[in-house]
């Protein structure tokens, strides 16, 4: 266990070196690549991008991950007109019929009032995509798709009130492929691209391609472009992650992972942790931290940042997180639409860390638990296990503790039979989003037997499951489609053995000196 312990720590000790290096670390996009595809062939050869988006298709006709269902149809269509488009390469009629079949019974879900989770930008882009669709003659009907429609309109409206330098100063500027069609003025950010999303970029680029006297911006916004494809580690033009850089979420998050498991100061951990600490302090601005430092600070960035340096005695002041708040939460980006479970957690986690409590945040958490304890439908992450795990950090050592059985009853009553946790099946991520909750509640007495077998349970299944320094997950984090960010997911992956490895070398050191 010593060496495998070591070698564990070696893995984490890489990961926190690495953490916001070069831009951040994502996968690929099947929405953004096939919209660079489409939006921008002039720069890009498109025939490998094809390639590589005809086997990405699965084998019901979609695009996207199963168990996230609302973030398919986005991915689907972009990849249908992708495809379409392209006809000189083999027109592959069977795979754009397989995928509007696919989006026909696929579509019914968004019958109805629609959830807080849905896909950023959803309400702006699916509308655009569908009209695409119908002037290239593809049978799609929008119907399904009127309450998400009508979310854009209004989403269209207040846009509408804004003058053009305001508009591309906002979040909006990330689905510019959606509703830009005046280049002007240039919304390249300091990235080097539209809202740091190569699909928004592209569509800048096609936009300009007949503009002369800006080759030299349009150069800027090919090499984003270039750049976000590094990013992805396909290898491939044109194939890029759906949101880059992140260099600040991916220290953020990635730290957040280590403090809440205690392993700031850890001996081992310690001097590698100060540099990113350093650097991460001297990022927050009085408006906050940003997934980057060229995008608009928003409120879980800065409430995961502030938890970290106020946990790691960094003077650092509250009210940066305040103007975050909404009545009785907390929000990411100033008039978003939909609320999100795990940015109020974050902040009320953040506060609390700085001697307050939110009582009315607090309360706006405990009111959405379900009735079989868990928490869902958080819009940045489509994993019930994170959001749940997310709250209940947040809720210890508050006046609410007392939801804390129950949600860890809800956590049980999901465990799989190997001991580990999942959405569609065990996986390393998840589980450590619930060990680290119930190690938590082990340290403030407050996990039962019950539990506690529990937690043994998984953290034989993270142990055995553990493979050194490799980074393989899947999607579970959403932005225009789910996405899997390998540093921070790794991060508490490590965090989460750390503990566990941990535990077990001290037991076995305790029977070795009772021996």
């Amino acid at each position: 266990m010593n060496r495998m312990f070591d070698v564990m720590m070696t893995d984490l000790l890489h990961v926190v070196r690495e953490l916001g290096k070069d831009g951040g670390q994502i996968n690929a996009s099947v929405y953004d690549s096939a919209q660079v595809l489409r939006l921008a062939p002039c720069i890009i050869d498109p025939e490998p991008g094809i390639r590589w988006l005809l086997n990405q298709q699965g084998s019901d006709g979609g695009w996207g991950v199963t168990h996230l269902p609302k973030t398919r149809d986005m991915s689907t269509l972009a990849a249908i007109l992708a495809i379409h488009t392209f006809e000189r390469y083999g027109y592959f009629q069977d795979a754009v019929d397989a995928g509007i079949h696919f989006l026909h019974e696929q579509s019914s879900q968004w019958h109805g009032e629609l959830p807080d989770d849905i896909p950023v930008g959803a309400e702006l882009i699916l509308p655009r995509l569908l009209c695409d669709a119908a002037e290239a003659g593809l049978p799609i009907s929008k119907e399904p798709y009127e309450s998400l429609i009508k979310l854009g309109q209004r989403r269209c409206h207040m846009l509408a009130q804004l003058p053009d330098t305001a508009k591309i100063a906002t979040t909006a500027a990330h689905s510019w492929e959606s509703w830009g069609d005046n280049p002007f003025p240039i919304p390249l950010d300091q990235a080097g691209s539209v809202g740091h999303n190569p699909s928004a970029t592209a569509a800048w680029l096609r936009a300009t391609i007949h503009v002369d006297g800006i080759d030299t911006v349009r150069h800027t916004a090919q090499d984003y472009l270039a750049q976000a494809a590094y990013a992805s580690n396909e290898g491939i033009a044109g194939i890029v992650p759906t949101v880059w850089p992140i260099n600040r979420f991916e220290q953020s998050f990635g730290l957040y992972a280590l403090f809440i498991s205690g392993l700031m100061d850890h001996p081992i951990v310690q001097e590698i942790v100060q540099p990113q600490l350093d650097d991460l302090a001297q990022a927050v601005t009085a408006q906050g931290l940003s997934m980057s430092d060229h995008f608009i600070p928003d409120g879980d960035d800065t409430a995961v940042a502030v938890a970290v340096l106020r946990g790691s005695r960094y003077p650092i002041d509250p009210s940066v997180i305040r103007q975050f708040n909404v009545g009785d939460h907390f929000c990411t980006w100033s008039y978003e639409l939909q609320p999100s479970i795990s940015v109020t957690a974050h902040a009320a986690h953040a506060l609390n860390l700085c001697g307050e409590t939110p009582l009315e945040s607090l309360r706006y958490l405990v009111d959405r638990q379900a009735l079989d304890g868990r928490w869902s439908g958080d819009k940045w992450h489509g994993s019930w296990i994170y959001a749940t795990s997310q709250v209940m950090i947040a809720l210890i050592g508050t006046p609410y503790e007392y939801v804390l059985m129950h949600a860890v009853e809800g956590l049980l009553q999901h465990q799989r039979l190997d001991g580990g946790w999942g959405t569609a099946e065990s996986n390393t991520e998840e589980t450590a989003y619930s060990t680290i909750a119930l190690r938590l509640l082990l340290r403030a007495e407050l996990l039962n037997d019950r539990g506690r077998l529990a937690l043994e349970r998984a953290e034989r299944w993270l142990i055995e499951s553990y493979r050194p320094f490799s980074m393989h997950g899947c999607p579970l984090w959403m932005g225009k489609e789910s996405y899997y960010p390998p540093r921070v997911a790794r991060a508490f992956e490590l965090a989460a053995l750390s503990l566990a490895m941990g535990d077990q070398a001290q037991a076995m050191q305790a029977r070795e000196k009772a021996a």
